[in-house]
Protein backbone atom coordinates (compact mmCIF):
# COMPACT_ATOMS: atom_id res chain seq x y z
CA UNK A 1 0.00 0.00 0.00
CA UNK A 2 1.21 3.39 -0.48
CA UNK A 3 3.32 4.50 2.95
CA UNK A 4 1.71 5.95 5.97
CA UNK A 5 2.75 8.11 8.37
CA UNK A 6 4.09 5.49 10.72
CA UNK A 7 5.06 6.10 14.25
CA UNK A 8 8.19 4.34 15.08
CA UNK A 9 11.15 4.34 17.70
CA UNK A 10 14.43 3.81 17.34
CA UNK A 11 16.00 1.59 19.83
CA UNK A 12 18.28 -1.40 20.49
CA UNK A 13 17.77 -4.45 19.62
CA UNK A 14 19.41 -7.95 20.76
CA UNK A 15 21.31 -10.60 18.42
CA UNK A 16 18.51 -13.87 17.48
CA UNK A 17 20.00 -16.80 15.76
CA UNK A 18 20.90 -16.61 11.87
CA UNK A 19 18.29 -16.35 9.34
CA UNK A 20 16.68 -19.74 8.00
CA UNK A 21 13.62 -20.33 5.74
CA UNK A 22 10.42 -18.31 6.06
CA UNK A 23 7.87 -19.71 8.33
CA UNK A 24 4.04 -18.67 9.14
CA UNK A 25 2.74 -19.14 12.52
CA UNK A 26 -0.86 -18.02 13.64
CA UNK A 27 -2.11 -17.60 16.96
CA UNK A 28 -5.77 -15.98 18.34
CA UNK A 29 -4.66 -12.63 18.19
CA UNK A 30 -1.30 -12.21 15.50
CA UNK A 31 0.18 -13.37 12.65
CA UNK A 32 3.56 -13.59 12.37
CA UNK A 33 5.90 -14.30 9.39
CA UNK A 34 9.73 -15.29 10.36
CA UNK A 35 12.64 -15.27 8.58
CA UNK A 36 13.90 -17.20 10.97
CA UNK A 37 12.39 -20.42 10.77
CA UNK A 38 9.26 -22.12 11.99
CA UNK A 39 11.25 -22.09 15.82
CA UNK A 40 10.65 -18.31 15.46
CA UNK A 41 7.82 -17.69 14.27
CA UNK A 42 6.21 -19.52 17.10
CA UNK A 43 8.67 -18.43 20.01
CA UNK A 44 7.25 -14.58 18.80
CA UNK A 45 3.47 -15.68 18.02
CA UNK A 46 3.52 -16.46 21.89
CA UNK A 47 5.61 -13.89 23.08
CA UNK A 48 2.92 -11.63 21.26
CA UNK A 49 -0.14 -13.39 23.15
CA UNK A 50 1.35 -12.58 26.53
CA UNK A 51 1.81 -9.32 25.82
CA UNK A 52 -1.25 -8.99 25.23
CA UNK A 53 -2.57 -10.98 27.70
CA UNK A 54 0.05 -8.77 30.32
CA UNK A 55 -1.70 -5.19 28.95
CA UNK A 56 -5.22 -6.66 29.04
CA UNK A 57 -4.55 -7.28 33.00
CA UNK A 58 -2.61 -4.07 33.35
CA UNK A 59 -5.48 -2.16 31.96
CA UNK A 60 -8.44 -4.43 32.82
CA UNK A 61 -9.85 -4.62 29.43
CA UNK A 62 -11.49 -8.19 28.99
CA UNK A 63 -10.49 -10.49 25.90
CA UNK A 64 -13.47 -10.43 23.62
CA UNK A 65 -15.82 -13.37 23.87
CA UNK A 66 -14.52 -15.26 20.76
CA UNK A 67 -11.91 -15.94 18.23
CA UNK A 68 -9.84 -12.82 16.66
CA UNK A 69 -11.71 -12.43 13.15
CA UNK A 70 -8.74 -12.59 10.65
CA UNK A 71 -8.91 -8.90 9.41
CA UNK A 72 -8.68 -8.17 13.33
CA UNK A 73 -4.77 -9.76 13.46
CA UNK A 74 -2.01 -7.83 13.79
CA UNK A 75 0.66 -9.19 11.32
CA UNK A 76 4.16 -9.30 12.23
CA UNK A 77 6.92 -9.24 9.67
CA UNK A 78 10.52 -10.64 10.95
CA UNK A 79 13.11 -10.61 9.05
CA UNK A 80 16.76 -8.90 8.45
CA UNK A 81 18.94 -7.00 9.94
CA UNK A 82 18.24 -3.83 11.77
CA UNK A 83 19.69 -1.47 8.86
CA UNK A 84 17.16 -2.86 6.16
CA UNK A 85 14.23 -2.03 9.01
CA UNK A 86 15.42 1.46 8.95
CA UNK A 87 15.92 1.24 4.66
CA UNK A 88 11.60 -0.35 4.97
CA UNK A 89 10.77 2.96 6.87
CA UNK A 90 12.60 5.35 4.62
CA UNK A 91 14.58 6.65 7.53
CA UNK A 92 17.90 5.74 9.38
CA UNK A 93 18.03 5.21 12.56
CA UNK A 94 14.05 3.21 12.82
CA UNK A 95 14.92 -0.29 14.29
CA UNK A 96 11.26 -1.23 14.30
CA UNK A 97 7.45 0.33 13.62
CA UNK A 98 4.28 -0.69 13.67
CA UNK A 99 1.26 0.99 11.37
CA UNK A 100 -1.95 0.48 12.39
CA UNK A 101 -4.77 0.68 9.99
CA UNK A 102 -7.88 -1.10 8.81
CA UNK A 103 -8.35 -4.36 8.67
CA UNK A 104 -4.86 -4.62 8.05
CA UNK A 105 -2.36 -3.53 10.58
CA UNK A 106 1.25 -4.67 10.68
CA UNK A 107 4.76 -4.51 12.38
CA UNK A 108 8.14 -4.81 11.31
CA UNK A 109 11.42 -6.31 13.36
CA UNK A 110 14.77 -6.97 12.55
CA UNK A 111 15.34 -10.99 12.96
CA UNK A 112 19.38 -10.09 13.46
CA UNK A 113 20.15 -6.75 15.31
CA UNK A 114 22.92 -4.75 15.37
CA UNK A 115 24.72 -2.63 18.08
CA UNK A 116 23.99 0.71 16.92
CA UNK A 117 25.12 4.69 18.64
CA UNK A 118 21.68 7.18 19.66
CA UNK A 119 22.15 10.37 19.45
CA UNK A 120 19.76 12.83 22.01
CA UNK A 121 19.66 15.95 21.44
CA UNK A 122 18.02 19.00 23.80
CA UNK A 123 17.81 22.39 24.23
CA UNK A 124 21.65 23.85 25.28
CA UNK A 125 22.73 19.53 25.16
CA UNK A 126 23.98 17.10 22.99
CA UNK A 127 24.66 13.86 24.40
CA UNK A 128 26.05 11.18 22.61
CA UNK A 129 25.61 7.00 23.53
CA UNK A 130 25.46 3.64 22.66
CA UNK A 131 23.16 1.20 23.92
CA UNK A 132 22.45 -2.81 24.02
CA UNK A 133 25.85 -3.10 25.65
CA UNK A 134 24.09 -5.68 27.29
CA UNK A 135 21.32 -6.82 25.44
CA UNK A 136 17.81 -5.20 25.21
CA UNK A 137 14.95 -7.46 23.67
CA UNK A 138 14.78 -7.73 19.97
CA UNK A 139 10.92 -6.76 20.42
CA UNK A 140 11.36 -4.19 23.63
CA UNK A 141 10.27 -1.65 20.03
CA UNK A 142 7.45 -4.28 19.00
CA UNK A 143 6.58 -3.97 22.91
CA UNK A 144 6.61 -0.38 22.69
CA UNK A 145 4.57 0.42 19.03
CA UNK A 146 1.91 -2.48 20.45
CA UNK A 147 1.31 -0.25 23.64
CA UNK A 148 0.80 2.66 21.45
CA UNK A 149 -1.80 0.25 18.86
CA UNK A 150 -3.29 -1.20 22.17
CA UNK A 151 -4.00 1.75 24.04
CA UNK A 152 -5.70 3.36 21.04
CA UNK A 153 -8.03 0.31 19.82
CA UNK A 154 -8.80 -0.57 23.40
CA UNK A 155 -8.72 3.35 25.17
CA UNK A 156 -8.96 5.87 22.66
CA UNK A 157 -8.58 9.21 24.09
CA UNK A 158 -6.58 12.46 23.96
CA UNK A 159 -3.55 11.46 25.79
CA UNK A 160 -0.80 14.36 26.59
CA UNK A 161 2.51 13.28 24.31
CA UNK A 162 4.64 12.18 28.30
CA UNK A 163 1.71 9.65 28.72
CA UNK A 164 1.33 8.09 25.45
CA UNK A 165 5.14 7.88 25.35
CA UNK A 166 5.48 6.60 28.76
CA UNK A 167 2.93 4.36 28.72
CA UNK A 168 4.57 2.75 25.95
CA UNK A 169 7.72 2.62 27.43
CA UNK A 170 6.68 1.40 30.09
CA UNK A 171 5.63 -1.56 28.67
CA UNK A 172 8.96 -1.36 26.37
CA UNK A 173 10.43 -3.37 29.31
CA UNK A 174 8.08 -5.92 30.45
CA UNK A 175 9.71 -9.09 31.08
CA UNK A 176 7.86 -12.18 30.14
CA UNK A 177 8.56 -15.03 32.33
CA UNK A 178 7.66 -18.86 31.92
CA UNK A 179 4.33 -18.52 34.32
CA UNK A 180 3.87 -14.44 34.29
CA UNK A 181 5.35 -11.40 33.36
CA UNK A 182 7.32 -8.38 35.51
CA UNK A 183 6.24 -4.62 34.82
CA UNK A 184 8.32 -1.64 36.06
CA UNK A 185 12.05 -1.89 35.01
CA UNK A 186 13.86 1.59 33.87
CA UNK A 187 14.39 1.75 30.37
CA UNK A 188 18.05 1.63 29.92
CA UNK A 189 18.49 3.30 26.75
CA UNK A 190 16.52 6.58 28.30
CA UNK A 191 19.49 6.78 31.00
CA UNK A 192 20.65 9.82 29.71
CA UNK A 193 16.83 11.32 29.98
CA UNK A 194 16.21 10.15 33.23
CA UNK A 195 19.76 10.88 34.98
CA UNK A 196 21.20 14.03 33.02
CA UNK A 197 17.60 16.07 33.17
CA UNK A 198 15.37 17.68 35.57
CA UNK A 199 11.86 16.88 35.19
CA UNK A 200 9.80 19.94 34.60
CA UNK A 201 6.19 19.66 35.81
CA UNK A 202 5.20 22.89 34.21
CA UNK A 203 6.45 21.61 30.54
CA UNK A 204 5.41 18.36 30.96
CA UNK A 205 1.11 19.49 31.77
CA UNK A 206 1.60 22.18 29.10
CA UNK A 207 -0.24 20.75 26.35
CA UNK A 208 1.31 22.67 24.01
CA UNK A 209 4.94 21.65 24.96
CA UNK A 210 6.46 19.33 21.66
CA UNK A 211 9.34 17.29 22.10
CA UNK A 212 11.73 19.98 21.93
CA UNK A 213 10.85 21.18 25.39
CA UNK A 214 11.00 18.07 27.39
CA UNK A 215 12.57 14.37 26.60
CA UNK A 216 9.01 12.64 26.64
CA UNK A 217 10.14 9.32 26.72
CA UNK A 218 12.09 9.02 29.73
CA UNK A 219 10.54 11.31 31.65
CA UNK A 220 7.11 10.33 30.42
CA UNK A 221 8.24 6.41 31.47
CA UNK A 222 9.27 8.27 34.88
CA UNK A 223 5.66 10.14 35.56
CA UNK A 224 3.76 7.11 34.05
CA UNK A 225 5.93 4.56 36.70
CA UNK A 226 5.65 6.75 39.40
CA UNK A 227 2.37 8.10 39.75
CA UNK A 228 0.74 4.31 38.64
CA UNK A 229 2.92 2.38 41.55
CA UNK A 230 3.04 4.66 44.06
CA UNK A 231 0.45 4.02 46.65
CA UNK A 232 -0.49 7.37 47.82
CA UNK A 233 -0.63 8.70 44.25
CA UNK A 234 -3.20 5.87 43.48
CA UNK A 235 -6.27 7.26 41.16
CA UNK A 236 -5.06 10.56 40.50
CA UNK A 237 -3.68 9.86 37.07
CA UNK A 238 -7.06 8.44 35.73
CA UNK A 239 -8.97 11.39 37.26
CA UNK A 240 -6.08 13.63 35.29
CA UNK A 241 -7.02 12.37 31.71
CA UNK A 242 -10.44 12.39 32.90
CA UNK A 243 -10.13 15.88 33.22
CA UNK A 244 -8.21 15.88 30.16
CA UNK A 245 -10.81 14.65 27.96
CA UNK A 246 -13.58 16.76 29.13
CA UNK A 247 -11.66 19.64 28.12
CA UNK A 248 -10.11 21.06 30.65
CA UNK A 249 -6.60 22.99 30.19
CA UNK A 250 -3.86 21.05 31.23
CA UNK A 251 -1.93 22.55 34.13
CA UNK A 252 -5.86 22.92 35.55
CA UNK A 253 -6.00 19.54 35.30
CA UNK A 254 -2.71 18.31 36.50
CA UNK A 255 -3.16 20.57 39.97
CA UNK A 256 -6.74 19.25 39.99
CA UNK A 257 -5.64 15.58 40.00
CA UNK A 258 -2.59 15.82 41.53
CA UNK A 259 -2.15 18.53 43.98
CA UNK A 260 0.41 20.85 44.18
CA UNK A 261 3.11 20.45 41.09
CA UNK A 262 5.61 22.00 42.81
CA UNK A 263 5.63 19.18 45.07
CA UNK A 264 5.16 16.58 42.35
CA UNK A 265 8.02 17.73 41.11
CA UNK A 266 10.35 17.35 43.21
CA UNK A 267 8.91 13.94 44.17
CA UNK A 268 9.72 13.31 40.15
CA UNK A 269 13.08 14.49 40.64
CA UNK A 270 13.90 12.28 43.90
CA UNK A 271 12.00 9.41 41.91
CA UNK A 272 14.90 9.38 39.20
CA UNK A 273 17.30 8.96 41.84
CA UNK A 274 15.95 5.92 43.01
CA UNK A 275 14.64 1.95 42.63
CA UNK A 276 11.93 1.65 39.90
CA UNK A 277 8.91 0.22 41.06
CA UNK A 278 6.82 -2.18 39.58
CA UNK A 279 4.43 -4.50 39.05
CA UNK A 280 4.40 -8.84 38.31
CA UNK A 281 1.79 -10.83 38.14
CA UNK A 282 0.84 -14.54 36.40
CA UNK A 283 -0.83 -15.05 33.71
CA UNK A 284 -5.19 -15.29 33.91
CA UNK A 285 -4.21 -18.87 31.33
CA UNK A 286 -0.93 -20.98 32.42
CA UNK A 287 -1.85 -22.71 29.34
CA UNK A 288 0.71 -21.89 26.64
CA UNK A 289 -1.16 -19.69 23.73
CA UNK A 290 -2.22 -21.99 20.55
CA UNK A 291 -0.30 -21.70 17.68
CA UNK A 292 0.12 -23.14 14.40
CA UNK A 293 3.18 -23.03 12.69
CA UNK A 294 3.83 -23.96 8.77
CA UNK A 295 7.12 -23.31 6.21
CA UNK A 296 6.33 -21.05 3.40
CA UNK A 297 5.73 -22.11 0.45
CA UNK A 298 8.34 -21.37 -2.47
CA UNK A 299 5.77 -18.77 -3.88
CA UNK A 300 4.96 -17.48 -1.05
CA UNK A 301 9.22 -16.96 0.14
CA UNK A 302 9.50 -15.70 -3.18
CA UNK A 303 7.29 -12.74 -2.93
CA UNK A 304 7.93 -11.95 0.82
CA UNK A 305 10.69 -9.14 -0.11
CA UNK A 306 8.23 -7.19 -2.32
CA UNK A 307 5.38 -7.94 -0.14
CA UNK A 308 7.17 -6.70 2.96
CA UNK A 309 7.69 -3.26 1.09
CA UNK A 310 4.41 -3.33 -0.15
CA UNK A 311 2.63 -3.75 3.46
CA UNK A 312 5.29 -1.19 4.66
CA UNK A 313 4.02 1.70 1.91
CA UNK A 314 5.54 2.94 -0.95
CA UNK A 315 5.60 5.68 -2.82
CA UNK A 316 4.46 5.94 -6.90
CA UNK A 317 8.19 6.41 -7.42
CA UNK A 318 8.81 3.36 -5.47
CA UNK A 319 6.40 0.92 -6.68
CA UNK A 320 7.32 1.57 -10.25
CA UNK A 321 10.83 0.14 -9.13
CA UNK A 322 9.35 -3.00 -7.89
CA UNK A 323 6.64 -4.09 -10.13
CA UNK A 324 8.80 -5.73 -12.43
CA UNK A 325 10.07 -7.78 -10.35
CA UNK A 326 6.33 -8.56 -8.83
CA UNK A 327 5.12 -9.16 -12.41
CA UNK A 328 8.36 -11.94 -13.06
CA UNK A 329 7.21 -13.66 -10.09
CA UNK A 330 3.56 -13.46 -10.57
CA UNK A 331 4.82 -15.38 -14.11
CA UNK A 332 6.94 -18.15 -12.71
CA UNK A 333 4.46 -18.88 -10.15
CA UNK A 334 1.05 -18.55 -12.00
CA UNK A 335 -1.16 -20.25 -9.56
CA UNK A 336 -0.13 -18.95 -6.19
CA UNK A 337 -3.04 -16.50 -4.80
CA UNK A 338 -0.81 -14.94 -2.48
CA UNK A 339 2.24 -14.25 -5.16
CA UNK A 340 -1.02 -12.81 -7.38
CA UNK A 341 -2.32 -10.65 -4.82
CA UNK A 342 1.09 -9.19 -4.09
CA UNK A 343 1.70 -8.55 -7.72
CA UNK A 344 -1.71 -6.73 -8.00
CA UNK A 345 -1.01 -4.67 -4.64
CA UNK A 346 2.61 -3.47 -6.95
CA UNK A 347 0.23 -2.61 -9.59
CA UNK A 348 -2.22 -0.66 -7.94
CA UNK A 349 0.19 1.34 -6.07
CA UNK A 350 2.18 2.32 -9.31
CA UNK A 351 -0.89 3.40 -10.54
CA UNK A 352 -1.21 1.11 -13.30
CA UNK A 353 -5.02 0.37 -12.82
CA UNK A 354 -5.77 -1.34 -16.01
CA UNK A 355 -3.24 -4.13 -15.25
CA UNK A 356 -4.00 -3.86 -11.56
CA UNK A 357 -7.63 -4.34 -12.15
CA UNK A 358 -7.08 -6.86 -15.31
CA UNK A 359 -5.19 -8.94 -12.72
CA UNK A 360 -7.79 -8.61 -10.24
CA UNK A 361 -10.19 -10.05 -12.32
CA UNK A 362 -8.62 -12.92 -12.98
CA UNK A 363 -7.85 -13.77 -9.75
CA UNK A 364 -11.31 -13.29 -8.58
CA UNK A 365 -12.09 -15.66 -11.79
CA UNK A 366 -9.83 -18.48 -9.88
CA UNK A 367 -10.80 -17.43 -6.34
CA UNK A 368 -14.22 -16.06 -6.55
CA UNK A 369 -14.44 -15.72 -2.31
CA UNK A 370 -10.99 -13.37 -2.23
CA UNK A 371 -11.81 -10.70 -0.22
CA UNK A 372 -8.81 -8.77 -1.00
CA UNK A 373 -9.38 -8.65 -4.94
CA UNK A 374 -13.02 -7.95 -4.16
CA UNK A 375 -11.11 -4.78 -2.02
CA UNK A 376 -8.83 -3.56 -4.56
CA UNK A 377 -11.43 -3.88 -7.53
CA UNK A 378 -13.23 -2.03 -5.26
CA UNK A 379 -10.30 0.82 -4.53
CA UNK A 380 -9.25 0.70 -8.05
CA UNK A 381 -12.92 2.02 -8.81
CA UNK A 382 -12.38 4.88 -6.57
CA UNK A 383 -9.35 5.88 -8.04
CA UNK A 384 -10.98 5.75 -11.61
CA UNK A 385 -14.08 8.12 -10.15
CA UNK A 386 -11.42 10.49 -9.10
CA UNK A 387 -12.06 10.93 -13.34
CA UNK A 388 -15.42 9.82 -13.56
CA UNK A 389 -18.06 9.57 -10.52
CA UNK A 390 -19.86 6.93 -12.26
CA UNK A 391 -16.90 4.09 -11.26
CA UNK A 392 -18.39 4.82 -7.41
CA UNK A 393 -21.01 2.33 -8.16
CA UNK A 394 -18.85 -0.01 -9.65
CA UNK A 395 -16.66 0.36 -6.15
CA UNK A 396 -19.79 0.03 -3.95
CA UNK A 397 -20.93 -2.95 -6.00
CA UNK A 398 -16.92 -4.54 -5.01
CA UNK A 399 -17.36 -3.25 -1.28
CA UNK A 400 -20.58 -5.09 -1.03
CA UNK A 401 -19.15 -8.42 -2.34
CA UNK A 402 -16.63 -8.21 0.01
CA UNK A 403 -18.83 -7.42 2.80
CA UNK A 404 -20.86 -10.48 2.10
CA UNK A 405 -17.88 -13.16 2.72
CA UNK A 406 -16.19 -11.58 5.25
CA UNK A 407 -19.15 -9.58 7.27
CA UNK A 408 -16.59 -7.64 9.50
CA UNK A 409 -14.18 -6.41 7.28
CA UNK A 410 -13.62 -2.69 8.10
CA UNK A 411 -12.55 -1.01 4.79
CA UNK A 412 -15.47 -2.81 2.97
CA UNK A 413 -17.86 -1.47 6.03
CA UNK A 414 -16.65 1.76 5.51
CA UNK A 415 -15.77 2.33 1.68
CA UNK A 416 -19.48 1.45 1.43
CA UNK A 417 -20.90 4.13 2.97
CA UNK A 418 -18.12 6.88 1.76
CA UNK A 419 -18.87 5.36 -1.78
CA UNK A 420 -22.15 7.17 -1.16
CA UNK A 421 -20.90 10.54 -0.08
CA UNK A 422 -18.42 10.90 -2.25
CA UNK A 423 -21.30 10.62 -4.75
CA UNK A 424 -23.55 13.31 -3.05
CA UNK A 425 -26.17 10.83 -2.31
CA UNK A 426 -27.78 10.94 1.15
CA UNK A 427 -26.13 7.34 2.73
CA UNK A 428 -28.60 4.68 3.36
CA UNK A 429 -29.46 3.58 6.80
CA UNK A 430 -27.56 0.15 6.07
CA UNK A 431 -24.53 2.66 4.74
CA UNK A 432 -24.71 4.56 8.44
CA UNK A 433 -24.12 1.22 10.24
CA UNK A 434 -21.52 -0.18 8.28
CA UNK A 435 -19.60 3.08 9.17
CA UNK A 436 -20.11 2.83 12.50
CA UNK A 437 -19.53 -1.38 12.44
CA UNK A 438 -15.95 -0.21 11.21
CA UNK A 439 -15.21 2.27 13.67
CA UNK A 440 -15.52 -0.23 16.25
CA UNK A 441 -13.54 -3.11 14.32
CA UNK A 442 -10.74 0.02 13.59
CA UNK A 443 -10.75 2.78 16.03
CA UNK A 444 -7.16 3.74 15.56
CA UNK A 445 -7.89 4.01 11.71
CA UNK A 446 -7.82 7.78 11.37
CA UNK A 447 -9.85 8.16 8.11
CA UNK A 448 -12.63 5.83 9.25
CA UNK A 449 -12.75 8.10 13.04
CA UNK A 450 -12.77 11.29 10.28
CA UNK A 451 -15.61 9.84 8.63
CA UNK A 452 -17.77 8.93 11.59
CA UNK A 453 -16.69 12.45 12.99
CA UNK A 454 -18.11 14.24 10.43
CA UNK A 455 -20.99 12.32 10.15
CA UNK A 456 -21.71 13.02 13.64
CA UNK A 457 -21.45 16.64 12.93
CA UNK A 458 -23.78 16.53 10.65
CA UNK A 459 -26.42 14.79 12.65
CA UNK A 460 -25.67 17.94 14.89
CA UNK A 461 -23.98 15.39 17.59
CA UNK A 462 -21.17 17.71 18.39
CA UNK A 463 -20.16 16.14 21.96
CA UNK A 464 -19.86 12.70 20.21
CA UNK A 465 -18.31 14.18 17.39
CA UNK A 466 -15.69 15.34 19.81
CA UNK A 467 -14.85 12.60 21.70
CA UNK A 468 -14.34 10.69 18.53
CA UNK A 469 -12.36 13.51 17.07
CA UNK A 470 -10.13 13.59 20.12
CA UNK A 471 -7.85 10.91 20.02
CA UNK A 472 -7.01 12.57 16.40
CA UNK A 473 -6.34 15.98 17.23
CA UNK A 474 -4.29 15.48 20.29
CA UNK A 475 -2.36 12.76 19.46
CA UNK A 476 1.27 12.86 19.46
CA UNK A 477 3.49 13.72 17.14
CA UNK A 478 1.36 15.82 15.50
CA UNK A 479 1.76 17.37 12.30
CA UNK A 480 -0.15 19.97 10.51
CA UNK A 481 -3.12 18.50 9.47
CA UNK A 482 -3.40 17.19 13.08
CA UNK A 483 -2.69 21.05 14.59
CA UNK A 484 -5.22 21.88 11.87
CA UNK A 485 -8.03 19.72 13.11
CA UNK A 486 -7.52 20.59 17.05
CA UNK A 487 -7.91 24.39 16.15
CA UNK A 488 -10.92 23.43 14.07
CA UNK A 489 -12.40 21.66 17.36
CA UNK A 490 -11.49 24.62 19.59
CA UNK A 491 -13.88 26.85 16.87
CA UNK A 492 -16.04 24.24 17.62
CA UNK A 493 -16.85 25.30 21.30
CA UNK A 494 -16.77 28.99 20.12
CA UNK A 495 -20.08 27.57 17.78
CA UNK A 496 -17.71 27.48 14.80
CA UNK A 497 -19.14 24.34 13.18
CA UNK A 498 -19.15 24.54 9.14
CA UNK A 499 -15.10 25.01 8.79
CA UNK A 500 -14.76 21.40 10.83
CA UNK A 501 -17.45 20.19 8.40
CA UNK A 502 -15.80 21.48 5.42
CA UNK A 503 -12.30 20.46 6.63
CA UNK A 504 -13.75 16.35 7.56
CA UNK A 505 -16.12 16.59 4.39
CA UNK A 506 -14.72 13.71 1.67
CA UNK A 507 -13.54 14.31 -1.28
CA UNK A 508 -12.07 12.64 -4.41
CA UNK A 509 -9.62 15.43 -4.29
CA UNK A 510 -8.42 14.95 -0.90
CA UNK A 511 -5.60 12.99 0.77
CA UNK A 512 -5.85 10.13 2.40
CA UNK A 513 -3.31 9.80 4.34
CA UNK A 514 -3.07 11.75 7.97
Amino acid sequence: MLRYIAAALTAALAMPAAAQDWAYAESNRFRVYSEGGEAAARTMAVKLERLDDAMRLFTGVKPPPGPTPVNGKVTLYQFGKSDDIGKLAGQRGVYGFFIPRAGDSVAFVPLVADRISQEYSSPGARQSFEFNPGGIDPEAVLFHEYAHYFMYYHKPAAYPLWYSEGFAELFGTLRLEDRGFALGEAPIHRRTELTMFDVSTDKMFDTRSQMIDFPPYGHGWLAVSYLTFKPERKGQLAKYLIALNRGVEGKKAAQEAFGDLGNLQREFNAYRRERAMGMSAQYPSQSEPMVSVRKLSAAEAAAMPTHIKSSAGVTREEARGIVKDARRIATQYPDSLPVQLMTLEAEFDANDMGKADKRAVEILRAHPNSVEAHLFRAMIAMENAKLDPKFLANAREHYLAANKIDAEQPQALAGYYLSFRLANEAPPENALIALETAFGAAPFDSQIRRMLGHLLLLENKDAQAKAVLGPLAYRPHANARTRKLRDLLAGLDRGERQPLIDELAPSLKKKDAD
